[in-house]
């Protein structure tokens, strides 16, 4: 029998077109019963939706754009309210491919089994976004290791340098030759779990906003005992593609200093220094070195590129998030 599960998304300005392909696509699926579109405050003709599925979506309309923290923790809260029995979140620009989501509940039952229902999640993949792991990067230069700044540790370092050169270059394997990769955190998109695991993790930090909001709340799961996969057989198409997406630059340091809004790289940097320093840290003194290392090549890289106005604006970023000032920055208004 198909559990009962709600997709939960979110959506802003005039996205009907992506926002239409992931709900008609998923619910193409028997084991997605209800969507709930929370709208943070778009532009678009939301109505649409209801006229195309009037008996399963919820379309809740917020005044104003709250940002994805706020507009995700009205999203869960409703889906929970309405008797949901497992969430699956996603991004509105991403849409499952043809049998993703039956692949992603059968990965998770077996998880459940071993770790429990109420603490075992897993994730579709999405190769743009997953990089490292699509390129075949092994599990431990993939992911970001405790009291990396940025995901930059200098541990990683001899093999950032040997990945470069022809003999170190990734092998470009299939990631699907393992159906499962363990996370310590991820992203919002993709991510399904029983409905006791969001009530166990509790709801996303609004002061957050927006941009590694997702990294914090995902990393409850694995910080309170639970775990997180990847589940590389279930591919998810990104219908936009990231803003600072790593497979189009060469290094985090050109995704930051190049990418097109200076909104989001505020954000994205603020709240990434705020969970590097005051969660992820697990030595103050190593992240400390990691931090002047970063620094010192998000320097170099600014020069080259003529990037200084950027470079000011992350390194602000920082000391804000550092700082614990979070919120909503008077210069960047949603």
């Amino acid at each position: 029998m198909n559990a009962k599960t709600t997709l939960v998304t979110l959506t802003y300005g005039d996205r009907l077109g992506y926002l239409e392909a992931l709900i008609e696509r998923s619910l193409a699926s028997a084991h997605i019963e209800r969507v709930v579109v929370v709208s943070n405050a778009s532009r678009a003709d939301l109505n649409s939706l209801r006229t195309q599925w009037p008996t399963r979506i919820t379309v809740i309309e917020l005044p104003s754009n709250t940002g994805s923290a706020n507009g995700y923790k009205v999203g869960i809260e409703a889906a929970l309210q309405q008797g949901a029995e497992y969430l699956w979140l996603m991004d509105d620009d991403n849409a499952p491919t043809l049998g993703a989501v039956e692949t992603l509940h059968q990965r998770l039952h077996e998880c459940e089994r071993i770790v429990g229902v109420d603490k075992a999640a897993v994730i579709g993949f999405r190769p743009n976004h997953q990089a490292d792991i699509a390129a075949g990067v092994p599990h431990r230069y993939a992911i970001q290791l405790r009291s990396s700044c940025f995901g930059f540790h200098i541990a990683q370092l001899p093999y950032k340098l040997w990945r470069r050169t022809p003999w170190g270059k990734p092998a470009g394997r299939k990631a699907a030759s393992k159906p499962l990769v363990q996370l310590p955190f991820t992203t919002y998109g993709g991510l399904l779990a029983h409905r006791s695991v969001f009530q166990r993790i509790g709801l996303p930090l609004e002061d957050l906003l927006l941009y590694a909001d997702d990294t914090e709340y995902t990393w409850r799961i694995t910080a309170s005992g639970g775990q997180i996969f990847l589940v590389t057989e279930a591919l998810l198409d990104d219908l936009e593609e990231s803003w600072n997406a790593k497979a189009r630059t060469n290094n985090i340091f050109e995704s930051f200093l190049l990418g097109n809004s200076d909104l989001r790289a505020y954000y994205t940097a603020r709240n990434q220094a705020w969970f590097d320093k005051h969660v992820w840290a697990g030595s103050t003194l190593l992240y400390r070195l990691n931090r002047s290392v970063f620094l010192l090549l998000l320097r170099y890289f600014a020069k080259r590129s003529g990037s200084d106005r950027r470079l000011g604006l992350l390194e602000q970023a920082m000391r804000d998030g550092e700082s614990g000032r979070l919120g909503i920055h008077e210069s960047y208004p949603l």
